[in-house]
């Protein structure tokens, strides 16, 4: 079987594109997911700007964030809780445990669980939690509000959506993130204890175990764990609204966007985490120093 002549003057060309193609397709594979990153922050930017305009004038919905407050610090407060406490309990054990090995500090092991508690796990975890269990209500209820066409109604009512839906999530989990973790870090660190009792060679009583930590908790310890808190508390509020804005396509879409916005939401804390443990000015003096 013989090709036209029209495609066998055409193949020479189409070779000779092949490179141009190939460049075409990993320029666009390696822009695309910048170009896509620069505009999921730029309408995270202008969200956030809008809902921050809206506190600051006091435009504030009271009545429906005293609402968010109560339903999102009642309904979380046990699973929070009981996951720092066992996880406070784990941590003491394995302290323990270790200084047995080694020989010598027992005594530290209070000191240790609530440094380590004060300064990653209880903000970490307790974020982790709640941005699975919040994080999917908020941003399946925007998207189901979405698809239903109630935040096109509140539109054409002249409601401005980021005033009625974000602003009062946003306040709520400011405020009710930090107060529950430190709630649950309180129970993690007495259920640090507990397990003591149990392990023999240990010898740390109840005495002992409590003076270290009143020796290394201080207030630094304690703003550190407000600060993380904080910070969490606001991705887990604007992340899944963000997300739950841009829903698309009935109940799968959805589903879609559930998913999305626990995923982004936990990936996010985790960044987070890092750039304030390690100091991003610290970071910023490397760089400069690196081009120097």
């Amino acid at each position: 079987m013989h090709l036209p002549d029209q495609e066998i003057k055409e193949q020479p060309a189409k070779i000779l594109l092949l490179p141009l193609a190939i460049a075409g397709w990993v320029t666009e594979a390696i822009i695309s997911p910048v170009i896509n990153f620069f505009d999921y922050v730029g309408r995270l930017t202008i969200m956030t700007g809008q809902a921050l305009w809206f506190i600051v004038t006091l435009r504030i919905p009271y009545h429906q964030t005293i609402n968010q407050m109560a339903h999102l610090g009642s309904d979380s407060m046990f699973i929070v809780t009981m996951c720092v406490g066992f996880t406070g309990m784990i941590l003491a054990t394995i302290l323990a445990q270790q200084a047995i090995d080694l020989g010598f500090g027992a005594e530290y092991v209070g000191g240790a669980v609530v440094y380590a508690m004060a300064t990653d796990l209880v903000p970490v975890l307790g974020g982790l939690v709640m941005a699975g269990r919040i994080g999917a209500g908020i941003s399946s209820e925007i998207g189901t509000m979405v698809v239903t066409e109630q935040v096109d109604a509140l539109r054409a009512l002249a409601v401005p959506p980021v005033r009625h839906l974000v602003v009062p999530r946003l306040l709520a989990c400011a405020v009710m993130v930090p107060v529950i973790c430190f709630i649950a870090g309180f129970v993690g660190v007495w259920a640090g204890w507990i397990p003591l009792q149990f392990i023999q060679g240990a010898t740390v009583n109840k005495r002992i175990y409590f003076d270290s930590v009143a020796n290394v908790l201080n207030y630094k310890l304690l703003w550190v764990a407000a600060r993380k808190c904080l910070y969490f508390g606001l991705i887990i509020a604007l992340i899944p609204c963000l997300e739950g804005f841009a829903t698309r396509g009935g109940a799968k879409g959805v589903g879609v966007t559930v998913t999305r916005a626990v995923v982004i939401s936990m990936v996010s804390i985790f960044i987070a985490d890092l750039i304030l443990t390690i100091k991003i000015e610290s970071i910023l003096q490397k760089i400069f120093s690196f081009f120097q």
